[in-house]
């Protein structure tokens, strides 16, 4: 099967294909990565469905003027369009009809991305100088709608029975588009991960996970160094500074900042969140404790939650115990990949959109 993930835009990825595994430009032919790219073969978030099936491929419609080259040999197109197209002067060229004019003989998916209001966000009124697709548009939520109604199935990358059915938003797009919103767990390169950051030797410490967006942090910091302190373990977090950005630290070097530490504690409340930190825990043999987006509860149910007491209760048992230790870390492992390996995904997406 021959697949095009596209997005209508993007600032931070540009249009790619696989060649043997490997992400290669489209304008250069060489290696491509970007800011969520360990490396060239593997992109822990963002585009990653490409990688399930070969010759498969990724386009950023901002770098085509809106319009797809046209590849009648693609089977399936995974559509994300939330932005630049939802708005009503963009609109006939990012549609549905464009799409498949473009892949004549694709099933065209559409992706839920983003759930309000991340996909319809920003100003209100623009600075001087400010694109205009960050403007919020009162039209993006009608015509997300009438762009769903047109696609053959909706996508939404999260696990079947997870948090994100019972979002709000999504029962309420669910009320007003014509076909079923079809969950199924986002990819993640489990054994790209486990082979290059796994380790069986861990350091008894604990590593403290903030986030970019302050709202999902919690007391995370917090509730780590009050466990470090009452159990007498180190702890660690990735060190910020004034005068440098967030996201200073390469996808390569935080993973392996973080990965040698046997407690990964991460209170984030958010449930429209896929938990992607806490699927690469599990990859790398780590314990995540707390949390509650998508992912936790089926990776390490005994500390999907933020109640600090029942954590501590639990963590406590980690520390006395080194069979349930074991336990967990096998148990997140073997969970993961039956639920968000490629092999798995490949499978799910075959069956839901092909046959």
């Amino acid at each position: 099967m021959k697949f095009a993930e596209v997005w209508d835009y993007t600032y931070n990825v540009k249009s790619f294909y696989l060649d043997d595994g490997v992400a290669k430009s489209f304008e250069t032919n060489e290696p491509y990565m970007y800011k969520h790219s360990i490396a060239p073969d593997c992109f822990l978030q963002g585009p990653v469905y490409p990688w399930l099936w070969e010759d498969s491929y990724y386009i950023n419609l901002a770098e085509y003027d809106g319009v797809a080259p046209y590849d009648p040999s693609v089977d399936m197109v995974l559509y994300v369009n939330e932005r630049v197209g939802l708005m009503n002067e963009n609109y006939e060229k990012y549609s549905v009809d464009s799409i498949r004019k473009s892949f004549p003989n694709a099933v065209i998916v559409g992706e839920i991305k983003e759930v309000e209001p991340n996909f319809n966000s920003g100003p209100h009124v623009l600075s001087p100088g400010e694109a205009v697709h960050r403007q919020v548009r009162p039209e993006r939520p009608i015509n997300r709608i009438k762009l769903f109604n047109d696609c053959d199935f909706v996508n939404m990358p999260s696990i079947p029975g997870g948090t994100c059915a019972s979002i709000p938003y999504l029962i309420e797009l669910q009320n007003n588009i014509n076909k079923e919103i079809i969950y199924t767990p986002g990819p993640t390169n489990t054994e790209y991960v486990f082979d290059h950051y796994y380790s069986d030797e861990k350091l008894n410490s604990i590593f403290a996970y903030t986030p970019h967006q302050h709202h999902r942090r919690g007391n995370t910091l917090e509730f780590a160094n009050y466990l470090g302190n009452k159990y007498n373990l180190s702890v660690h977090h990735k060190p910020l500074y004034h005068d440098k950005p967030f996201d200073y630290m390469s996808s390569h070097d935080f993973v392996s900042l973080w990965s040698p530490h046997l407690y990964h504690i991460n209170l984030d409340n958010m449930k429209t969140q896929p938990g992607q930190q806490c699927k690469q825990v599990a990859c790398v043999g780590s314990i995540n404790i707390g949390g509650v987006n998508d992912s936790h509860k089926f990776l390490y149910p005994e500390t999907a939650t933020c109640d600090t007491n029942k954590l501590e209760e639990v963590f406590v048992s980690y520390l006395d115990d080194e069979n349930k230790r074991f336990e967990t870390i096998k148990y997140a492992w073997e969970k993961v990949n039956e639920i968000c390996g490629f092999d798995t995904v490949r499978k799910v997406f075959e069956e839901e959109f092909l046959s």
